[in-house]
């Protein structure tokens, strides 16, 4: 499905130098409409655009998970961890729920975090990355992907009524009065946390979030995702679309000379298994970007210091 879902309105990237033009006119239309992106990475382009919990819940339950089964087994885990008392970081005190998901999000534990990164760059090294299973060179000859995601007016730390979240303890989107619950699954949001940790601050990293999609929005409007840049292809069925992108995040056709788009728009870029090895030489050289300077911590260095012994 996922070709499908995505393929109408990707851009198909064979070689450096056309990266290069589809981030020049990504960087172009930011600066002409005052537009702030962020970035991400996938090294399967057929993966779909899901936070871990969302991808492990269904997994679990064998259905695309809906946002009152998001709430229920985030509520839990945070439950979970105050009671093993890593609420607390030496140091530093309690941390803000947004803290705690983030840390948890570093250690591998499913949240409804996405990871992003403010940077290009940094966007598109995930995408090329070497991924290692068992000794296994991995994903070396599939299609690698990035998001693009139109983030203007939607990272809370620059929003009056959003930026105290993340110095909140308990969930504000859980809080009807915070944020109507409509709005919570008819949009998305963007966080940039301070430098929390050493790869936060070499990734140039943040998070999306945001309510599992609903067809219902606020005011009677609908949140709808369509089948093309065409409109008259009609829309998918909500669950349907879920099993490919669990955030309210509608994907548009990126065009460098076309003027104002739609606001928060969702773009993608299909990079050729070919042409990975030699992106990834040049971000090497380039940024000196490998493994070592964008996973700066043990937690790396455990992924990818020694992919050459096999694990089991």
């Amino acid at each position: 499905m996922t070709n499908a879902f995505w393929q109408p309105f990707e851009i198909v990237i064979n070689n450096y130098a056309e990266l290069v033009a589809a981030i020049e006119g990504i960087l172009d239309h930011a600066k002409n409409n005052n537009r702030q992106f962020a970035w991400r990475g996938q090294v399967n382009a057929d993966w779909a655009l899901h936070s871990s919990l969302y991808r492990r819940l269904k997994l679990t339950n064998g259905n695309n998970p809906v946002e009152k089964d998001i709430d229920k087994v985030e509520g839990d885990i945070l439950a979970r961890l105050h009671r093993w008392g890593l609420h607390n970081l030496q140091g530093r005190g309690r941390l803000s729920v947004l803290n705690q998901l983030a840390m948890l999000q570093h250690f591998g534990a499913p949240t409804r975090l996405i990871d992003i990164s403010f940077n290009a760059w940094v966007g598109v090294f995930f995408a090329v990355e070497e991924k290692w299973s068992n000794a296994t060179l991995v994903e070396e000859n599939s299609d690698a992907r990035v998001f693009v995601f139109d983030v203007t007016d939607r990272i809370i730390n620059e929003s009056k009524d959003k930026r105290m979240w993340e110095d909140q303890f308990s969930r504000p989107w859980t809080n009807v009065a915070e944020i109507p619950s409509l709005e919570w699954t008819t949009s998305f949001f963007a966080w940039k946390p301070t430098s929390l940790d050493a790869r936060i601050f070499a990734q140039n990293g943040g998070f999306l979030f945001g309510g599992v999609p609903s067809a219902n929005g606020p005011g009677g409007t609908r949140f709808q995702f369509p089948r093309s840049p065409n409109f008259q292809d009609g829309w998918w069925p909500i669950d349907t679309a879920r099993g490919e992108c669990c955030i309210a995040a509608r994907a548009h056709k990126f065009a460098a000379k076309k003027g104002v788009t739609s606001k928060n728009a969702l773009y993608t870029f299909r990079i050729s298994a070919a042409a990975k090895a030699d992106i990834r030489k040049r971000l090497e050289l380039m940024f000196g970007y490998r493994h070592s300077t964008i996973y700066p911590d043990y937690t790396g260095f455990s992924d990818f210091a020694i992919p050459e012994l096999k694990r089991w």
